[in-house]
């Protein structure tokens, strides 16, 4: 690309992906003047400090907090008591298991996402140099799971700000699977695709698993995707293997004399580095798999011989099983959301590198392909940095979305004038300002499976009336509401249609001239401050910018509040 060597210094900047995992969190950056070259760290402090570091594509998502001051990732010794699993709890707090209830997994969040961008900027301190470092802009791309809440969402956005992640501008958030997508469609032979081809992104990660499909609606010159339909996802990733895992120990084994923490540590770290990313029924031995207890008496009944318990294939088998099939579904329901024809499942993740998942796949969805892309357990930071490029210079797009599938409604609720067949008979009263029957009912600017652009705004206007007599209206509120049950949008308010977030702005700076050339005389008699307005709203991979616009002013998001 021509145009990259004629970037000033100025506009050179650093682009940081981050991939916050629920069991292992990765950092990739590149340069906008070498978007080709994508740096991955693969070196982590560990317990001897950060010159004598571990080498990984990616660090335990894992706090530990001491006199000496807090330790993270590799620094934690094997059979220490740790905090894990926390970014479960963000968005789900009954299935975070942390050991110090005092913290919140946003407090655990912060402190990790904290650690991690110390090692990140010791890291490009090393690489690209203090004073160069002190010159160019770093804006970040922090990836979240697509079927989390925007009030989960938002809290990891003051995680990271808590932190002390310093962007230049605005940190981006985006859907973990769409920046997989993004960076296993960049490495495909584009030759392999055509105009209309369908495909499904399976993201199986440490928490959740996250489906996407899309179409192609063009090659060249970049390649362009359209969302097929609207994503898919459910809490069933490879730490609730390591959950039933660790369950079934303790109940096999949690009464035997000598059983502690220390050897419970010891035969998870086995099962999360070895047994499951090896099992695979098929080639298990009869003998089953073994797991060290140092300590426990012979027990043949059990399984306890010479300080080694045997899980039986069968035991084994029903510890995995749930789980697979419960990935299976999701993919089939994605399969059959999209209402295409589906040429391939990619399959990413640190679960998705499973090569029994991807057969037990192959093996169920009557012939389509399964392909496992290379760097799949770090395709989503590697995909962040190239959806960090994308938005600071559209010009170094690898692959566009050009539009996604809106996964839920979004409206806002509005006084309405009744009609009869489109508003329901026991809501409506009768209004002595407008001398007739009114409603409260639902403006929607998008509907579920819409397709919505990207950067293309959509909005609703309102009118907000302020009895004269009150005095000079101070604000203007309104409430963002969204629901996610049906394709159909529901007319009215219902226990479906949950708020999401509020919208404030000030009208103080409206003069006394504007604010009179709104009084109206309503039918009661009364006089009126009349404001119009409306609400615009811009979707993107993971989040939403909502502007509240009143009177030639715009009010962006800063007073809005996530519930």
């Amino acid at each position: 690309m021509d145009f990259l060597s004629n970037l000033s210094l100025h506009e050179r900047k650093l682009i940081v992906g981050i991939d916050f995992g629920t069991t292992f969190s990765g950092i990739a950056w590149a340069e906008t003047r070498r978007v080709d070259h994508h740096s991955v760290i693969e070196t982590w402090p560990s317990r001897l400090g950060v010159s004598e570091g571990i080498s990984s594509a990616k660090a335990p998502t894992e706090l530990r907090y001491t006199p000496q001051g807090t330790e993270w990732g590799f620094q934690i010794p094997a059979t220490a008591d740790r905090h894990q699993w926390f970014k479960v709890g963000i968005d789900n707090k009954k299935l975070a298991l942390a050991n110090d209830q005092q913290k919140s997994p946003e407090q655990l969040a912060t402190d990790y996402l904290s650690q991690l961008y110390g090692h990140l900027m010791y890291t490009l301190e090393q690489q690209v140099g203090a004073a160069i470092l002190r010159t160019i802009p770093l804006e970040f791309c922090i990836t979240v799971p697509a079927i989390w809440s925007e009030a989960s969402k938002e809290k990891t956005l003051k995680a990271c700000e808590k932190a002390g992640i310093k962007s230049a501008s605005k940190i981006l958030l985006v859907s973990e699977p769409e920046a997989a997508a993004i960076y296993a469609l960049k490495g495909l032979d584009p030759h392999g695709l055509n105009i209309g081809d369908s495909f499904v992104l399976c993201d199986a990660g440490g928490g959740t698993v996250d489906l996407i499909s899309y179409t192609i609606t063009q090659l060249h010159p970049i390649l362009k995707v359209k969302e097929a339909a609207e994503g898919t996802g459910g809490m069933c990733g490879s730490t609730f293997l390591n959950r039933r895992f660790g369950e079934f120990l303790t109940t096999r084994l949690g009464k035997e004399p000598g059983w502690d923490s220390e050897i419970l540590a010891e035969a998870m770290e086995r099962f999360d580095s070895v047994i499951k990313k090896q099992y695979a029924p098929t080639t298990a031995s009869d003998d089953g798999y073994s797991i060290m207890v140092p300590g426990l008496a012979n027990n043949p009944k059990l399984g306890i011989r010479r300080g080694r318990f045997t899980v039986k294939p069968a035991e084994m088998k029903s510890i995995f099983e749930p789980i697979i099939i419960k990935v299976i579904d999701l993919v089939r329901d994605q399969i059959k959301a999209s209402n295409k024809e589906i040429r391939a499942v990619l399959l990413v993740g640190g679960f998705g590198q499973n090569n029994y998942l991807k057969e037990r796949l192959r093996g169920s969805l009557g012939g389509v392909e399964v392909l496992q892309p290379p760097n799949a357990w770090t395709a989503i930071v590697r995909g962040a940095v190239l959806m960090g490029l994308s938005n600071a210079n559209s010009k170094l797009a690898a692959v566009s979305v050009v539009s996604r599938a809106a996964r839920k409604h979004y409206g806002t609720e509005l006084v309405v004038d009744f009609v009869p067949g489109v508003h329901n008979q026991s809501q409506k009263f009768w209004s002595d300002i407008y001398k007739c029957f009114r409603v409260n009912a639902m403006k929607w600017f998008i509907h579920k499976r819409d397709a919505v652009e990207e950067n293309k705004p959509h909005s609703v206007n309102f009118v907000s009336d302020h009895l004269v007599s009150d005095g000079t209206p101070k604000k203007v509120q309104l409430t963002i509401y969204a629901c996610s049950v049906g394709v159909k949008a529901p007319v009215h308010r219902s226990e479906n249609v949950q708020p999401l977030v509020s919208l404030s702005a000030d009208l103080s700076h409206l003069s006394e001239a504007t604010l009179k050339s709104t009084i109206t005389k309503r039918s009661d008699g009364k006089s009126y401050y009349s404001i119009n307005g409306s609400v615009e709203a811009t979707f993107y991979s993971a989040s939403t910018k909502y502007v509240l616009l009143s009177h030639g002013k715009r009010y962006d998001t800063v007073t809005a509040e996530y519930v």
